[in-house]
């Protein structure tokens, strides 16, 4: 889940009321005054951010919109929670790892680290994956031969790199690619529990079968 709105604006009114009140202290300071009081930087404090805020946010939608409007990527990105704003603000404001910004799902924190060229992800754990068409090597999905989990996340939408017939499988039977091995023969094989995904392009053998679909991240 991405980093709420309303957290986000939380955040912005304490760091512009820190900015304020430090302001206010020092010209009270330096003019020996009691002029600009804590409850008026409170108010000057919301108003600024509603204002200012408000309107770099309607900004960046229009422009956004605008650009990408027609972008099936982007309606892809509106429609999962997604706002070019929010998203595009830096920490403090906003702590959401680029992965989590793109998609709403956060990455698990686990022994093995993905590759940084692995640009898909689990709908289901959040876990980046090495092609669009695999089973999750961090919890499984898509070995029980369902495709559930990215329904559920992303709707019924074609995503751009999945040809009409594939769509039509995926739709039809919902389900995911059998595993090439299971967990525990693999680690026994190889030594290596992470490398779990099996990619049909690269195994034939695998074309007859169910395919489960992992997200794509959206690079904007």
């Amino acid at each position: 889940m991405r980093t709420s709105k309303f957290t986000i604006f939380i955040r912005a009114t304490v760091i512009v009321f820190v900015i304020y009140m430090t302001m206010a202290w020092a010209w009270n300071s330096m003019t020996n005054t009691s002029f600009w009081k804590p409850w008026e930087m409170a108010i000057s404090t919301v108003l600024t951010v509603l204002i200012f805020g408000g309107f770099a946010w309607a900004a960046t939608n229009f422009g956004m919109g605008l650009l990408f409007g027609r972008s099936s990527q982007y309606r892809a990105y509106r429609e999962t929670g997604g706002d070019p704003y929010f998203d595009s603000l830096p920490w403090p404001l906003n702590s959401d790892p680029k992965i989590t910004r793109e998609t709403g799902i956060r990455e698990p924190k686990t022994a093995f680290r993905p590759p940084a060229s692995w640009q898909f992800q689990c709908p289901a754990c959040g876990a980046r994956q090495p092609s669009r068409i695999c089973v999750c090597w961090n919890c499984g999905y898509g070995a029980d031969s369902l495709s559930t989990a990215y329904f559920q996340q992303f709707g019924d939408k074609k995503p751009p790199d999945i040809s009409e017939g594939d769509w039509a499988e995926i739709r039809s039977r919902q389900s995911g690619v059998v595993m090439m091995f299971e967990r525990s023969r693999w680690r026994k094989m190889t030594g290596n529990s992470t490398l779990v995904c099996v990619n049909r392009t690269e195994h034939p053998r695998f074309r007859s079968n169910p395919i489960a679909i992992i997200s794509k991240r959206f690079d904007l």
